[in-house]
């Protein structure tokens, strides 16, 4: 009958013992690598329970998370700009329930893209007045994109590759065209034949299609979270603006429109706000689960 008294206050006990689900210690939260080169992406990792989503806050920005019920954590990138200076930046990662705050060093380093050289039309390159104008112009519409993304997250899993072709245009690398120095490489050029299906990288909403000045043919997705890739040089558009896209939904066509030499794509990504290497983009995210 004792035994049983003790069995019972003791299985009482565990009842009532508080579960602190939303504690998180340094244990919890591991980096991909705690460096990265300029233009690089690596994916963050911190268990923690879906009601116990923590805040994390990289380059004075607010970086979105999403959750894995498989691996019972939080994910999400950090990233660095193409032209981010190297050396040690801090991650704060904070958790109000637990009162959870704390910084880890991440180190970003130099990196040699190399160098990629281009001869093309000199209308294409010094450009006359009316052209210039057309050029700042619509600068001046994409870049009010990256201050105007869908906070929450609809990119899921695994990012995609937006066409089969061979990558024949490294990221990163600066641009000498008509033995000019110009801006670096922010994408990546695919090989494809004018009329190839390009398909969203992740499910997103289109926020803009365009016809520009040395993009030609152009639509840009955002996947929310901080996440906007573009895609360049279509030969047609097969969205509308404002539509929402799957993961693996056909876009548009390859096609040779703009500032180009001949078809190909040339897609890229921005992470909040940071142009990155869609390459990086798409190994970090093979961390995902759907």
């Amino acid at each position: 009958m004792r035994f049983l008294s003790v069995v019972f206050l003791s299985l009482v006990s565990f009842l009532m013992t508080p579960v602190n689900a939303e504690s998180l210690s340094v244990s919890d939260i591991t980096f991909s690598s705690d460096k990265m080169a300029r233009g690089d992406v690596i994916l963050l990792t911190i268990r923690a329970g879906r009601e116990a989503m923590p805040r994390v806050t990289w380059m004075n920005k607010e970086i979105a998370l999403v959750y894995s019920g498989t691996g019972a954590a939080w994910k999400g990138f950090l990233a660095a700009d193409l032209n981010q200076k190297k050396g040690s930046y801090k991650a704060l990662i904070q958790l109000s329930s637990s009162g959870f705050d704390k910084t880890f060093t991440i180190r970003i380093t130099d990196k040699d893209y190399g160098v990629r050289n281009l001869t093309l039309p000199r209308e294409k390159v010094e450009l006359d007045a009316e052209s210039l104008k057309r050029v700042k112009e619509e600068a001046a519409v994409v870049n009010a994109l990256w201050g105007a993304q869908e906070p929450v997250p609809a990119w899921k899993g695994a990012f995609l590759m937006p066409v089969d072709g061979d990558v024949v245009g490294t990221f990163g690398k600066r641009s000498i065209i008509n033995n000019m120095e110009r801006s670096p490489h922010t994408g990546v050029d695919q090989k494809g034949e004018t009329g190839t299906p390009v398909r969203a990288i992740n499910s997103g909403r289109v926020v803009l299609i365009a016809d520009h000045f040395f993009t030609g043919n152009s639509i840009f997705l955002d996947h929310g979270g901080g996440v906007i890739s573009m895609y360049f040089h279509l030969d047609s558009a097969l969205v509308r603006d404002g539509e929402t896209v799957g993961k693996g939904q056909t876009i548009g066509l390859v096609g040779a429109t703009g500032r180009v030499t001949g078809p190909h794509l040339h897609w890229g990504v921005r992470v909040n706000g940071a142009r990155v290497n869609p390459l990086a983009l798409i190994d970090m995210s093979r961390g995902l689960e759907e």
